[in-house]
């Protein structure tokens, strides 16, 4: 959500040097000829003059003038990223949500503003009834307490109030993630705008006034641990019984009795076993997951402190992902990211790790790094591994990738400090042009 927050403030600013460059007239034809602007099919943006009215846009819109609207009176006095209350669309009845930028006279008066309007659902389209079950939900929550999207299953709404004090707990300084017991008792909650109980999480999103929430149905986690229970209770007193009937009817059978329980005992080995894997473990690609990669990532500086040695963090992700997803579809994107987890694996060495952290991002941890320069060949041959055509859904497809790397001990000396100058680096790749890489030293 961060990243599409700030992929649509990059296109308003786009479109306000544009119309500074070259007028508003066939501004938007030569952005879109230059391949500068989202796809229209989802997006879409206008440009409003100083009285409100929409002078152009990149398709048909029922608005015709803005200037009642919020978006268009707060950047009077100043120029910043507003954001609208949802709204229903007259033609659709879908959820809409606009964003807006100011515009400049020449003499630096109000000229207007560039608007970029969008459904809200696309904000919650990463909603996966795998993992979040099919009354999980995953919203945008604005500080004034108005969800700008919701989602639960297959229902999107917005526009709902709530507590944003009782649902966003702030934490105690930037960059710390440990919670009270408070906070953990607090997890677990009926949720207000639709009477669910789920464990709840939120995550403020930083330079914007939103939150992320995410929950999971209580029930629907709990159902299985329930089903068990029950089945082992019954397995349990069933094979009490057996064993006094067999005890009382036949002593030789208990040889039998015993390997009956051994069975049993394996079978709940195997699946704890199991279930500890699916713990840290990425469900879609098979690669350690963000806590597998945490816990590596904290004993290797340990290692590394202990005995003077140096290690690389490698954050890196897909360059416009999302296009994929939104020309494709999800199952098109599931298909990339394995295929592009399966090439990493090609580019490190035994010792190294790659994990998936989540979406379309990735990290790569480098222990016992001797030379810098070994980091730099290895963050070529990802960049190469992934430019490699990939072939989805019958479709010849080419993406990039950005990468940040930080070393130890001289960009961090702990695991938050080393994964964020890494993700700082990795941002600068994207300002510059993306499909690089770069050290954290060298910003």
């Amino acid at each position: 959500m961060l990243r599409a927050l700030r992929e649509i403030d990059e296109t308003l600013k786009v479109v306000k040097y544009a119309d500074y460059v070259w007028g508003t007239k066939d501004v938007l034809q030569k952005l879109r000829a230059r391949t500068l602007l989202p796809p229209p099919l989802l997006f879409n943006i206008s440009i409003v003059n100083s009285k409100g009215d929409v002078l152009v846009s990149n398709r048909p819109s029922a608005m015709t003038n803005v200037a009642d609207r919020k978006i268009f009176q707060s950047q009077r006095q100043a120029d910043v990223f507003s954001i609208s209350r949802p709204r229903r669309d007259p033609a659709s009845g879908a959820w809409k949500l606009d964003f807006s930028r100011r515009l400049d006279t020449p003499d630096g008066g109000f000229g207007g503003i560039v608007m970029l309007s969008v459904d809200a659902a696309y904000f919650v389209s990463s909603y996966e009834s795998s993992q979040l079950g099919l009354h999980g939900m995953l919203g945008l929550l604005g500080t004034d307490g108005i969800f700008l999207a919701r989602r639960s299953g297959d229902t999107v709404s917005a526009g709902s109030h709530t507590d944003f004090a009782s649902v966003v707990i702030h934490r105690k300084n930037p960059g710390e993630e440990a919670v009270n017991q408070l906070t953990r008792e607090r997890m677990l909650s009926t949720n207000p705008w639709d009477g669910v109980r789920r464990y709840t999480m939120a995550h403020e999103l930083y330079g914007y006034p939103l939150a992320v929430v995410v929950g999971l149905s209580e029930d629907e986690q709990l159902a299985g641990v329930r089903q068990e229970s029950r089945v082992y209770l019954w397995r349990a007193s069933a094979a009490s019984l057996l064993a006094i009937l067999v005890i009382t009817v036949l002593g030789r059978l208990s040889q039998q009795l015993a390997l009956s329980r051994q069975s049993i005992i394996e079978e709940h080995i195997a699946n704890a076993a199991h279930a500890e894997y699916l713990a840290y473990h990425d469900g879609l690609t098979a690669l350690p997951n963000r806590s597998l990669f945490s816990r590596l990532l904290g004993q290797s500086i340990k290692q590394a402190r202990r005995y003077n040695r140096h290690l690389a963090v490698l954050f890196f992700d897909l360059d416009h992902f999302k296009n994929i997803n939104d020309t494709l579809g999800h199952e098109a994107g599931d298909q990339l990211l394995q295929e592009v987890a399966t090439r990493l694996k090609t580019c490190l060495r035994d010792s190294d790790t790659v994990a998936r952290m989540g979406g379309d991002e990735f990290v790569a941890l480098l222990p016992e790094l001797d030379e810098e320069k070994y980091v730099v060949i290895v963050a070529e041959k990802i960049l190469a591994a992934v430019a490699q055509p990939f072939i989805l859904r019958g479709q010849e497809c080419f993406v990039t990738a950005s990468i940040g790397i930080s070393i130890y001990p001289k960009d961090g000396l702990d695991e938050q400090t080393l994964e964020r100058t890494a993700d700082i680096a990795m941002y600068r790749v994207k300002e510059k042009g993306r499909n690089n890489f770069r050290f954290y030293s060298e910003i």
